[in-house]
């Protein structure tokens, strides 16, 4: 598959090391930069095509255009690729923009012939895999509870456990400011013990069916050693609780089993890789890019682009509903009141997917 990337910075060099180990499926044949500089020096130290016009991108044969651009540049060369009818694996910054902009992008999406993809890569995480396949040991959902992801990508793992597609939901949300130690950005570990403010935002949604999806997320989460991250399931017949499983056999006898994680390397000199993650004696998920070093994010975005190279995936309704989702919830935290939510422009392709 013939691919085009348009961006530059830590995100978009995720798709750049997963294009180069997998020859087999993916070419990168062009390379979008924002000014000839910037071109120029990417394809000096990464030896691919660049150009700083997207025309000139386009022109190239290809199957994919993946779009790994920030919130303020995203609208409109995101419009400009749907108007060219291109397919698109496009970057999750919705929630930045005003509704009245995401309404706008989907009404001309609607209109057009272009196939937009969008790259939400959690749930295709090997963790939330393997909690999905074991939902009928769990019987009917009522509540999950996502203490591990921010804004849009904890309102999508929840409307994906809870199957909620584009409901209504009441929203109650609050945040709070407290000190912390820092310990560490995304690249660097910090040992000089400065405390710094930190935001904790809880939310409660609601959903019309009566299910409820509880969101907890603290805004250093993701890369401080002194806050750690967790993930629940309950159903009627049992529930998970990060690696723990708890069930009712066909007996109904109560059960605890474990979720595992078969990795290869790190005490031998086999390259360290996930191979599997396991419950009872079944592998749950098979790492299709076994035995290369992709970490959790790299194999989920692999599925994301391979997805997305097929015509399916997440899809732009999805990413719009998520970010107005995790909207609703600022605006709870802000006007400090329950916020119900209302169907928007992008709903109605929740009720054609289902048909």
């Amino acid at each position: 598959m013939k691919i085009i990337l348009i961006g530059y910075g830590w995100r978009s060099l995720f798709y750049y090391r997963i294009i180069k180990a997998l020859p087999q499926q993916f070419t990168l044949v062009n390379w979008v930069l924002r000014s000839e500089e910037r071109a120029s020096e990417v394809r000096n130290h990464y030896h691919v095509e660049t150009t700083c016009d997207v025309r000139v991108a386009l022109a190239v044969p290809h199957d994919l255009v993946v779009l790994c651009l920030p919130s303020g540049s995203l609208e409109t060369l995101l419009v400009f690729l749907i108007e060219q009818q291109e397919t698109i694996l496009c970057e999750t910054g919705f929630t930045a923009l005003h509704l009245e902009t995401l309404t706008s992008i989907y009404a001309k999406y609607r209109e057009s012939q272009s196939k937009v993809l969008v790259a939400e890569q959690y749930y295709r995480y090997p963790y939330f895999h393997t909690c999905h396949a074991l939902l009928p040991l769990l019987g009917p959902l009522a509540e999950v509870r996502v203490a591990c992801l921010h804004d849009h990508h904890g309102t999508s793992i929840i409307r994906h456990f809870l199957g909620e597609k584009g409901n209504d939901c009441s929203i109650s949300a609050s945040n709070r400011t407290n000190w912390i130690v820092r310990t560490g950005k995304r690249d660097t570990i910090d040992t000089d013990g400065i405390r710094i403010q930190t935001k904790r935002t809880t939310a409660t949604l609601e959903f019309k069916d009566g299910k409820t999806g509880y969101f907890d997320f603290d805004d250093v989460q993701y890369h401080s050693c002194i806050r750690s991250s967790h993930f629940s399931l309950f159903g009627e017949r049992g529930e998970v609780f990060d690696e723990n499983v708890r069930y009712l056999n066909a007996e109904n006898d109560g059960i605890f089993q474990t979720i595992q994680r078969i990795e290869d390397g790190g005490v031998n000199n086999n390259p360290l890789s996930l191979r599997a993650m396991a419950f009872k004696d079944e592998y749950q998920f098979r790492n299709p890019y076994w035995p290369l070093s992709f970490n959790d994010d790299e194999i989920a975005l692999a599925l994301c682009l391979e997805d997305a190279c097929n015509g399916k995936g997440y899809s732009l309704a999805e990413a719009l509903q998520d970010s107005y989702l995790a909207q609703c919830m600022k605006r709870s935290c802000t006007e400090k009141k329950t916020i119900e939510t209302e169907s928007q422009i992008w709903t109605e392709a929740f009720s054609s997917e289902s048909e």
